[in-house]
């Protein structure tokens, strides 16, 4: 690692598709090979890290074990609610790449408050800290990225505003470096080709947003496979 203990992180690049039940069973395979001495990496986010992660396990399949949740991890509360599940299911992991925020930031008239309040998100991120910083010191955060400025906000449906996300990822970066957490900013990565990188819903990524995404993680996540100690003290 290098000498400061926060940066960020910005990268960007290219992706093949590769289905869920193919994860799956990637998955199995390396829960089990981590006793080969290879570091476990553990990828905690929404549907964005749904994305990339298959292409993220693909660039790092000799030098290390990828692996995440099946299930989207959706909103701050929930997965605080879920991670000794996660954990459970997949093993404790060397190094850990972790996102909330899309859910957080955006309005949902489903749900009651429909935004997720600020103070509420900062607080329940710190509780993750400290239950991840029991499992290792390995920890990235990713902010979260944009929505396409040209997307029509709605009071009826799930809904976003830049303005806001960016409000969100500023508190949350606020926090980490706090805790000397490094931050991968896929934000930015997302918004500086946002015509491209975004798909027709102006939400999720496009393929070759995947792929830059995928890029950008692999290459907040190497620094750590060169310094972790593979699970030596469990």
């Amino acid at each position: 690692m290098t000498d400061e203990s926060v940066f960020m992180l910005r990268r960007s690049n290219t992706n093949r598709g590769i289905t869920h039940s193919t994860m799956h069973h990637e998955q199995g395979e390396e829960h089990s090979a981590h006793m080969s001495g290879r570091p476990r990496v553990l990828l905690l986010g929404d549907s964005i890290r749904l994305g990339y992660q298959p292409i993220v396990a693909q660039l790092l399949r000799d030098r290390a074990d990828v692996v995440g949740p099946e299930e989207n991890c959706q909103f701050s509360l929930y997965t605080l609610a879920a991670l000794n599940r996660w954990i459970g299911e997949l093993g404790e992991p060397d190094i850990i790449h972790w996102n909330n925020g899309i859910h957080d930031a955006g309005h949902n008239p489903c749900r009651n408050p429909s935004q997720m309040p600020i103070e509420l998100y900062c607080a329940v991120l710190d509780t993750i800290i400290g239950r991840l910083k029991k499992i290792t010191p390995s920890i990235i955060w990713a902010t979260s990225t944009p929505v396409h400025p040209r997307r029509v906000f709605r009071g009826d449906e799930w809904s976003w505003r830049n303005e806001e996300i960016d409000r969100y990822n500023e508190a949350a970066a606020d926090l980490m470096k706090r805790n000397s957490i490094p931050i991968n900013d896929l934000h930015t990565v997302v918004y500086e080709n946002v015509d491209y990188y975004l798909c027709e819903d102006r939400l999720h990524l496009s393929e070759v947003g995947v792929e830059a995404c995928a890029a950008a993680v692999v290459e907040a996540i190497k620094p750590f496979i060169l310094s972790v100690r593979v699970g030596s003290d469990r």
